[in-house]
């Protein structure tokens, strides 16, 4: 019984011992897998923030700040990613963490530019559209004017001039 007693306890030590090993690692991949989707979230955000701001662009919006807040987000971002790789799990998910509301303030700043930048566009198309024809109305009114202020002295100087009769 006593090598049956020695084979059981240490069967039972192998298996605590592995059982450690698991709950040991397991964090460590739960860990990783979170900043791992830390990461692809702030890398998603910044990617939205990025074509919103071109789209805003396209509109005609100005987006110069809009593009050193980028600047900055995206170098937080690759930051993230540098301490990912070094194996910084907390810097990596921590500088993460804070591209993602930065890219997300952007976004929202870039879309309301981009309305801001069409609405704009449309003020200025349809002032121009009124402009112009008053404009040309105005052109019109005064060539007549013009026209008939040359008409009316023509005629004067017409019937003014004596006709030579030749006999």
């Amino acid at each position: 019984m006593s090598v049956r007693c020695k084979l059981l306890s240490t069967t039972f030590l192998a298996i605590l011992t592995l059982s450690l090993c698991v709950l040991c690692v397991y964090p460590s991949a739960a860990q990783i897998d979170q900043t791992t989707s830390k990461l692809q979230a702030a890398n998603t955000a910044v990617n939205q923030a990025f074509n919103a701001v071109l789209d805003a662009e396209k509109a005609g919006a100005n987006v110069t700040g809009l593009l050193a807040q980028l600047n900055a987000a995206g170098g937080i971002l690759a930051q993230a990613e540098n301490s990912y790789r070094s194996g910084d799990l907390n810097a990596a998910a921590a500088k993460a963490d804070s591209a993602l509301p930065i890219a997300q303030e952007i976004t929202v700043a870039a879309q309301s530019a981009k309305q801001t930048a069409l609405v704009s566009g449309q003020n200025t198309f349809w002032s121009t559209i009124v402009l112009t024809v008053i404009g040309a109305v105005v052109f019109v009114l005064v060539l007549f004017l013009v026209w008939r202020r040359f008409k009316r002295r023509y005629i004067k100087n017409l019937s003014d001039a004596k006709p030579e009769v030749s006999r």
